[in-house]
């Protein structure tokens, strides 16, 4: 005990002089910001992404969240206060020269229907429930000047979810895109919490520094196969360079090995990762992204626990880091190419590519993927009307590794595409706006190879790399069980309030998942008070 106290009292020594000094260098810049200032820094969101396409002065796309400079809210102080504080802006709205701050009490009330059918029975109604979510929390951002970006929520979540939701819920024991839960029983919902936070210094055009606990995005379609934000949130820090045509960034982060069988004293296993970006404006039409990220891990399943970090391994230059971590661990790397091509106003093309550890594992140096797309905003010069076709296909064993510590995921979920490896989907996202009214449509169409009879046939990414190829032959894309999915989804929302984006939903979502072993087929609806710009999917 008194070990552990002299060891606390340690760290706490080195501690806080490091948070007394970052009070301080914030304190400064708080007090050099430009008092003149007549902007606010924002934030894109999934509502509003589509805009980042549509303006030409954005010279760098592929990284999100990106942040942009936005006139301040209008004054609306002669309306009565109810009218402005349901209707036209934010519950706290404080807008000065030089700082902004906004903050809401977050509502977000849900309840449906959803059945589910069993078509290899003769279509047997199997399981029918009423879901909904009750989700309290607070969302508050802000900026000072044109330098300091900050934004923080927390919402305290209980749901019941339908059909395949919840039957993937009670298999991975988290909730998707959010965290893990406390069960309220078999025939109950979830208990669980999701928060973010974000610090972001711009010092210069040249210089960006983000610090949070959160999720981002790479590339410009709607799936990634380099890093989405399908996962929980995770902590990190980035850094951003850019001059002239080119942005060269650098991410730390921390992800989470989720394993309830194991009993760890250090709570869950953890793993660090580095990720790389190389963004090229060749021309105004052509947009070239270099990729890699390398993950190791933080303490093994053999409880390990590194003493340090190598040097090599936390290298800021790309391609220059570690083979394998101090445990002895093989890294897994991932490399990868984004491209963007403007062909018509408002109009890209895109795609990806993804080859994981090029060379490395002999049966496996075919374990790649790519993505090929076409979005368009103000589509038939409609304002508003924006639309989205793209096919991802991922050979087997893509994302894996040869320890459950270092595959590509985080909280029991794929950093990069939902449906895993080893698959083939063609989807399509439409959206449109007009005035308080918004509507959304997605469809897609997938087949993946799933594992039988102890087989690893390369779906499940959290299935560690076999020591040889488990089938004769040539690794093919589906191999395995060939299975079948089909998903509809629309969604209506009246918007009240476009500052918090409080709205009316409601919803409807087709999905059916069948081979030659089942047949499911689901059937959801609901309605709802919303709130709040994030975007919580379960197109998997």
């Amino acid at each position: 005990m008194l070990m552990q106290q002299l060891e606390f009292k340690n760290s706490l020594a080195a501690y806080v002089p490091r948070c007394i000094l970052a009070v301080l260098v914030i304190f400064n810049t708080i007090v050099n910001a430009q008092a003149q200032t007549q902007e606010r820094l924002r934030v894109y969101n999934a509502f509003d992404v589509d805009k980042i396409y549509s303006d030409e002065t954005v010279m760098h796309t592929v990284w999100k969240p990106l942040i942009y400079a936005d006139s301040l809210l209008p004054d609306t102080k002669n309306y009565p206060w109810a009218k402005r504080k349901f209707f036209l802006e934010h519950l706290m709205q404080v807008q000065q020269k030089g700082f902004n701050i906004y903050g809401d009490v977050i509502v977000d009330e849900r309840i449906g229907k959803s059945r589910r059918y069993d078509k290899m029975i003769g279509s047997k109604e199997i399981n029918v429930k009423t879901p909904g979510v009750d989700t309290r929390g607070y969302e508050v951002s802000g900026s000072i000047g044109n330098k300091i970006y900050f934004e923080t929520n927390f919402y305290e979540n209980q749901g019941k979810f339908g059909g395949y939701v919840d039957s993937f819920i009670r298999a991975s024991g988290v909730i998707p895109g959010q965290a893990n839960y406390k069960n309220n029983g078999d025939g109950g919902g979830f208990d669980f919490s999701y928060s973010s936070a974000r610090l972001t210094y711009i010092p210069s055009n040249h210089l960006l520094f983000d610090l949070g606990y959160g999720k981002n995005f790479i590339g410009d379609g709607y799936r990634s196969l380099l890093l989405s934000d399908w996962s929980i949130s995770y902590p990190y820090f980035r850094t951003a360079i850019t001059f002239n045509k080119f942005q060269y960034s650098v991410m730390w982060s921390q992800y989470v090995t989720v394993d309830r069988t194991q009993n760890n004293k250090l709570g869950y296993f953890r793993k660090w990762s580095q990720t790389y970006l190389l963004d090229w404006k060749v021309n105004p039409a052509l947009t070239l992204s270099l990729f890699e990220s390398v993950i190791w891990p933080d303490q093994t399943h053999t409880a390990y626990r590194g003493k340090d970090v190598s040097p090599w391994l936390a290298s800021p230059v790309i391609f220059l880091h570690g083979s394998q971590s101090p445990s002895g661990v093989a890294n897994n790397d991932i490399v990868g190419l984004n491209a963007k091509v403007k062909f018509y106003d408002r109009s890209y093309f895109y795609g990806q590519l993804v080859v994981n550890q090029l060379g490395k594992f002999t049966s496996f140096k075919n374990r790649t993927g790519f993505q090929i797309g076409m979005r368009s905003s103000d589509v038939f010069e409609i304002p508003g009307f924006n639309i989205l076709t793209e096919f991802n296909a991922v050979r087997p064993y893509t994302y894996a590794g040869s320890s459950p510590d270092v595959n590509y995921s985080n909280g029991n979920q794929p950093l990069a595409d939902p449906l895993g490896a080893n698959f083939r989907e063609g989807l399509v996202v439409a959206t449109y706006t007009h005035g308080n009214w918004w509507f959304r449509i997605e469809g897609f169409l997938a087949n993946y190879g799933a594992d039988s009879g102890g087989v690893n046939y390369g779906h499940n990414i959290f299935t560690i790399l076999p020591g040889q190829a488990p089938v004769t032959g040539s690794i093919t894309t589906g191999q395995g069980v060939s299975t079948k999915m089909q998903f509809a989804d629309f969604k209506v929302a009246y918007i009240l309030n476009h500052q918090s984006n409080l709205r009316f939903e409601t919803g409807a979502t087709y999905r059916r998942e069948f081979s030659s072993l089942f047949d499911y087929k689901d059937l959801m609806f609901y309605v709802g008070i919303r709130m709040s710009f994030r975007s919580i999917m379960y197109d998997f």
